[in-house]
Order: C-alpha cells, then sequence, then structure tokens
C-alpha cells in the first residue's frame, strides 16, 4: 500500500510541475480548502525552476484567486487575507529550501519569519483585534453561502474574535509547515539525491531558536498581553513538529513497531489532543538542550 502511494504521488508530483499552467491552476482551486497542497506544489516549483519563476507562478495563482472570486462573487479581502500568504509562502519556503539545502534551516527560518512577520503587523495595525473580528464576520458570509447548517454557524459566531485570530494565525504556520514537508517529499520523489526521511527526522529549531520561542511560550503563560497571547501557541505548534522529528528519529533507529507512530498521530486527533500536542511539543523543546537523538544520529 505504502509502495502504490508513493508511485502516485511521484506520478502526480511530476505531472502537476511539468507544466506552469497545471500548478497554477491547482494552486487556486485548493487554496482555500487545501491550503498546504496549494503551498507545497509552489514550493516544489521554486525548487525545481528557481525563484524567479516560482515568484511569477505564486502571483499568477493570486491573479486567478482574485478572478475566480469575482466570478463566484466571494469577498476579495477574505480570498486575499487567507489564501494569499499561504501562495507567497509557499513561493518563499521553496526558494529558501532551494538556498539552504537544510530542511531544519528553512523550518527555522520559516518559524522565526512567521512570527516577527506577525508582530510586526500586530504592531502596525491600530486594533488588531477589530481584524480578526472583520475576517470572522466575513469567514461566516462564506460558510452562510455555502450552506452550513445553522447550528454551526452559531457555534462559529460565538467564537471570541481574540480567539479566532489566534487560531487564523496557527493555521497559517500549520499550512506553511505542512507545506515545507509535503514539498521537500514530492521533491524527494521526482529528484535523485534527496532524502526526505533522513531530512526529516534531522529537523530541529536549534538552541538559539529554542530559547527565544522557549521564552515566548513562558510569557505567554506569565503575561496577559494580546500580542505574546497570540504569538505562544505559535511557538508551541514549533516545538511540536520538532518533537514528531524526535519520534520518527528515536522509531528509525531503535526499530520500532509502525503502530508506535501510528498511535503517536491518533492521540493527535483524538479527545486527547491538547494533552498529546503539549508532551510532543515538550519533547521537541527539550531536544533543543538535550541530544534526545544521539542514538538515531550514531547508528546513522
Amino acid at each position: 500500500m505504502g509502495a502504490y502511494i508513493t508511485r502516485a504521488m511521484r506520478s502526480f508530483a511530476a505531472w502537476a510541475t511539468d507544466r506552469p499552467f497545471r500548478l497554477v491552476l491547482l494552486a487556486v482551486l485548493s487554496a482555500h480548502l487545501l491550503a498546504p497542497v496549494a503551498a507545497a506544489l509552489l514550493a516544489v516549483d521554486a525548487l525545481r525552476r528557481g525563484p524567479g519563476p516560482a515568484a511569477v507562478a505564486a502571483f499568477a495563482s493570486i491573479a486567478g484567486l482574485i478572478g475566480l472570486s469575482l466570478v463566484l462573487g466571494a469577498d476579495l479581502v477574505v480570498t486575499l487575507s487567507l489564501a494569499a500568504p499561504v501562495v507567497i509562502g509557499g513561493s518563499a519556503i521553496g526558494t529558501l529550501l532551494g538556498w539552504a539545502r537544510s530542511l531544519s534551516v528553512t523550518f527555522q527560518g520559516t518559524v522565526i519569519g512567521v512570527i516577527v512577520i506577525t508582530a510586526i503587523a500586530f504592531l502596525i495595525l491600530p486594533d488588531a483585534a477589530r481584524v480578526g473580528e472583520i475576517l470572522q464576520n466575513q469567514v461566516l458570509t462564506l460558510l452562510q453561502a455555502g450552506g452550513a447548517a445553522p447550528e454551526q454557524l452559531a457555534q462559529f459566531a460565538a467564537v471570541d474574535s481574540a480567539e479566532f485570530v489566534r487560531v487564523f494565525l496557527i493555521s497559517q504556520l500549520l499550512s506553511l509547515v505542512v507545506a515545507l514537508l509535503l514539498g521537500l517529499w514530492w521533491y524527494s520523489l521526482i529528484r535523485e539525491g534527496v532524502n526526505f526521511g533522513a531530512e526529516f527526522r534531522a529537523l530541529k529549531l536549534g538552541r538559539v531558536a529554542g530559547i527565544v520561542l522557549m521564552v515566548l511560550v513562558v510569557a505567554g503563560q506569565l503575561t496577559s498581553v494580546p500580542l505574546i497571547q497570540d504569538l505562544a501557541p505559535m511557538a508551541v505548534i514549533a516545538f511540536l513538529f520538532q518533537g514528531l522529528a524526535v519520534l520518527h528519529a528515536r522509531s528509525n533507529a531503535d526499530k520500532w513497531p509502525r503502530a508506535a507512530l501510528v498511535v503517536v498521530y491518533v492521540a493527535l486527533l483524538s479527545p486527547w489532543t491538547v494533552a498529546a500536542l503539549m508532551v510532543i511539543a515538550a519533547l521537541g523543546l527539550s531536544d533543543n538542550f538535550f541530544n534526545l537523538r544521539a542514538r538515531a544520529e550514531t547508528k546513522a
């Protein structure tokens, strides 16, 4: 089954990136519902053709999103707010990965870059909470147009605008990190000499970035500053991915049963999501100060 999926993904990646118009069309169609896929496609394009052509593809995708919104009567503000950051980010992470030739360095740059850009945007905007309320209302309008059930609309409308902003920011970072991993995996399928598994098992924030993000998490627990409260969950997400990399590295080195990692991912999607996330994130944070992959690195 795994071999079949790999072959199918290799064929898809080769077909989608062989012609720029295919990639742009797929990015436009998937930007809203499957944002990581759109960003991953643009990341692969940057790796294959370089930053210049990838930038053209990103802007063509944004133009396509605007055109589609006009045809469907959707709100342009929502379209650009939700989709444009992921589209541009996909091209950016692909360009950074092509330059750095390191998943860890690109991961660090992506996480720190998103947090810094978010902080700057919040400091510049006169009322970030108001922006969140506007976005929430626009998304609610889209849900109504899409035929969402009244009880679902009521639950969404009841969400605090500040909480909506945090969820939105987390979703943007998640989309870009997942796109980075998916894009590198697709690229490894169509380009010899690229070992996605080894790169992911070595994924690490590093001590400097780890300390900065750890301070951010602690500050989020000790203060009630809105900006810190919004940024701290993003740091936790970064530690989560490093924790997953640690588990994959130890699983590969110690020959764990395949079911062990399946249990980990099921736990992240279960009623115990928060507890599982915190445990794995703590593992990722600790890895920046204690080499939890020492045995895995020795075997490698």
